[in-house]
C-alpha cells in the first residue's frame, strides 16, 4: 500500500471522531505493551503516531499529562526516553481489557429492575447502584441479576424484548449508535483492501481502529449488548472490528521496536 492510500484508510476511521493524542497513547501502550517489563521507545512512539497525522510537539504534550497523572513512566536510554504503563496505568487498562477485546459479549444474563419511591432523593437511589447499572430515570434503574440488595425499592425481572423507543434512546443513545455505525461502515471498507506490506503500517491500522473502538466501548453501559438485539450498531462494529484486529495482528514488540524511521 502506498503512503497515499494508507493515509487515505487512517483518515477514514479517523473521521469517526476526535482523536485526543494522550487518550491515543493509552491505546497504544496499552495494546502493545501487555508486561510490566513492556515498552516503547520514543522514536518508535513517534513512528506510529506520525503515521496517524499526530505531530512530535503533540505527542510530548501528551507524554508530560500522561507522567503527570501517574498513566506512564520513562526511564532514560542514553538521550533517548523508553515509556512504559505504570503500575496505575496498566491497572486502568487490565480493568476494561475484557471490555475491549470480547469478540462476543455474554447476553444471557438475567437483569432486574429497580424502582425507588419517589420520596428517596435521586442522589442516594445513584449511590445504592452498582457501576453497570442503567439509568432510565431519577429513580429506576436496570442491574444484572447480581446478589445486590436494594432495601424499600421495589425490585422486578425486566425482559428487554418491550422496550419503548425512549428506553432504546437511553440504553443506545443516537449519537453513539451513529457513531458506531460510521466505524462499521470505515473498518468494512478497510477489510476490502489489501494488507499493508509494511509491519509499521499495519500496526498503525490496527491502533487507529483500536482506538476509536475503545473510545465508543467505553462510552457504552455494558448492559447495552444484553438489552439490545443482536443486531443493534454496537455488535456490528465489534463484528469489523474484531476482524479488523485480527488481520491487523498485534505486532512483536522487539520486532516493532527495532524498526528505524518506520523501515521494515
Amino acid at each position: 500500500m502506498q503512503d497515499t492510500d494508507l493515509q487515505k484508510d487512517i483518515q477514514l476511521v479517523a473521521e469517526c471522531g476526535p482523536i485526543r493524542v494522550w487518550s491515543l497513547v493509552v491505546t497504544i501502550l496499552g495494546d502493545l505493551c501487555q508486561r510490566p517489563e513492556d515498552f516503547l521507545p520514543g522514536r518508535t512512539l513517534n513512528m506510529l503516531v506520525e503515521r496517524l497525522g499526530i505531530n512530535n510537539q503533540a505527542l510530548r504534550v501528551a507524554l508530560h499529562r500522561l507522567r503527570r497523572d501517574g498513566w506512564i513512566r520513562t526511564e532514560r536510554d542514553g538521550r533517548a526516553s523508553n515509556y512504559f504503563l505504570s503500575d496505575q496505568g496498566r491497572a486502568m487498562t487490565q480493568s476494561v481489557r475484557n471490555q475491549v477485546y470480547t469478540p462476543t459479549p455474554t447476553r444471557n444474563i438475567p437483569i432486574r429492575m429497580v424502582m425507588a419511591a419517589p420520596s428517596v432523593p435521586a442522589a442516594d437511589f445513584a449511590d445504592l447502584l452498582p457501576d453497570d447499572a442503567m439509568s432510565l430515570s431519577a429513580r429506576v434503574a436496570l442491574v444484572a441479576d447480581t446478589d445486590s440488595q436494594f432495601d424499600d425499592c421495589l425490585v422486578t425481572a425486566f425482559s428487554p424484548q418491550t422496550l419503548p423507543n425512549w428506553a432504546i434512546d437511553t440504553i443506545a443513545p443516537p449519537d453513539l449508535c451513529s457513531e458506531y455505525t460510521q466505524l462499521h461502515s470505515a473498518v468494512t471498507q478497510m477489510l476490502n483492501r489489501p494488507i499493508p506490506a509494511s509491519l509499521a503500517d499495519r500496526t498503525a491500522l490496527r491502533l487507529v481502529i483500536l482506538h476509536h473502538w475503545r473510545r465508543l466501548i467505553l462510552r457504552q453501559n455494558v448492559l447495552a449488548d444484553i438489552l439490545m438485539p443482536a443486531d443493534w450498531a454496537g455488535s456490528n462494529a465489534r463484528e469489523a472490528v474484531m476482524s479488523a484486529l485480527e488481520r491487523y495482528a498485534r505486532p512483536d514488540l522487539q520486532t516493532l521496536r527495532a524498526m528505524q524511521d518506520g523501515n521494515d
